[in-house]
């Protein structure tokens, strides 16, 4: 199964519209600055995005286009490398009175500033704090405080990306582009990848077993077995991840009968900088992992990206692009808010074998 971003509403007789009208090409003279708000800085949010960042930089060329939000310190780098933005403004909206005081001093200095603002995250709560910033124009998915107001759209069964899309497309701007999803890692890193892969190029296979939420983690004896199953068709294996998962990381290596490379062990410096992760990816012919950012990365770098989906859903999360296998029981359950109530403890991940992912990954590589 390729990605479940499908686009499947361009086809909607509302969306056909805008693209004939293009209501962006009114603005083309009015707009000098975009600030897209993404809200959370993880490593999916920041790579997934980075396509409705090109959309919009295409379409208005001459302006600035900035990313509002939050992006972690271990992101830096990778955000510094995604050349369709611009800027990055810091922002945290205001929680249930939490963080007031900096959201006024945020608004005193932004009030009356912004273009075009652009709310990805589908609140009203949150649509309400940025159009009290006083933008000249707003595009949410909150009718009342848009520029624009949105159709009726089934969010909660749509892909984030597509989720992301609607906005761009309510505007006209409909052309997505296969490159949109890709990622270029900056030449300064790839030197060090080569050296950690020893000077190989060809046959290898990547590891992400931690993601964020460890209930979604596929079972350490799983990755052992797998690794150990493209180990013996000739391939390398490299257990990539934060340091901080290194015990993690060992346990796996511990199950394995060929030793894998990994990084966090030999290279604690190297394995920190998160783009050095993505320099390997750019040379490993599959990635296989948890639903995480760290898929999603591999994915955008063109990596075969087979992705374990247990307690959350592919609709919804799969990563983008068309070089993707996703692996999902879809049991009754699932999605679930990750307190399991099966007889087999997250039957949705242990119900995925080794095997019957080695089966199809070898398949799509042939």
């Amino acid at each position: 199964m390729n990605s479940e971003a499908r686009f499947e509403f361009l086809q909607r007789d509302d969306f056909k519209r805008y693209a004939r009208t293009k209501p962006y090409e009114r603005l083309a003279e009015k707009i000098n600055e975009i600030v897209i708000y993404k809200g959370g800085g993880g490593l999916g949010d920041l790579v997934v995005g980075a396509a409705l960042f090109k959309m919009f930089k295409r379409a208005f060329p001459h302006a600035a286009v900035k990313y509002m939000g939050v992006v972690y310190p271990r992101f830096q780098r990778i955000f510094q490398a995604l050349t369709c933005i611009d800027g990055y403004i810091h922002y945290e909206r205001p929680d249930k009175g939490k963080r007031m005081k900096e959201y006024f001093a945020f608004r005193r200095e932004w009030r009356g500033k912004i273009d075009l603002l652009v709310d990805t995250q589908r609140r009203w709560e949150t649509s309400f704090w940025l159009k009290m910033l006083k933008p000249r124009y707003m595009l949410s998915a909150s009718p009342l405080l848009s520029d624009w107001p949105m159709p009726v759209m089934a969010y909660k069964q749509m892909h984030i990306m597509e989720q992301m899309v609607t906005l761009a497309a309510r505007l006209g701007i409909q052309d997505i582009r296969d490159d949109d999803y890709r990622f270029t890692v900056p030449e300064e890193f790839t030197g060090n990848a080569r050296i950690m892969l020893g000077g190989r190029s060809g046959k290898i296979a990547a590891l992400l077993p931690s993601c964020g939420m460890e209930f979604k983690n596929w079972l350490p004896e799983y990755f052992a077995k797998i690794g150990d199953l493209f180990a013996n068709q000739g391939y390398m294996t490299i257990i990539l991840g934060s340091p901080k998962e290194l015990e993690l990381f060992r346990q796996i290596a511990s199950r394995m009968r060929q030793p894998p490379v990994i990084p966090a062990e030999r290279d604690p410096a190297f394995a920190a900088e998160l783009m050095n992760d993505a320099a390997i990816l750019q040379h490993c012919d599959i990635a296989v992992g948890n639903d995480s950012g760290g898929m999603h990365l591999a994915s955008c770098l063109g990596c075969l990206s087979a992705t374990i989906f247990g307690p959350t859903t592919p609709r919804k999360f799969a990563p983008v692009g068309p070089n993707n296998i996703i692996f999902y029981k879809q049991l009754p359950c699932s999605p679930c808010r990750f307190v399991c109530s099966r007889k087999v403890h997250k039957e949705c991940l242990v119900s995925i074998t080794p095997d019957e992912i080695f089966r199809e990954c070898i398949k799509q590589l042939h």
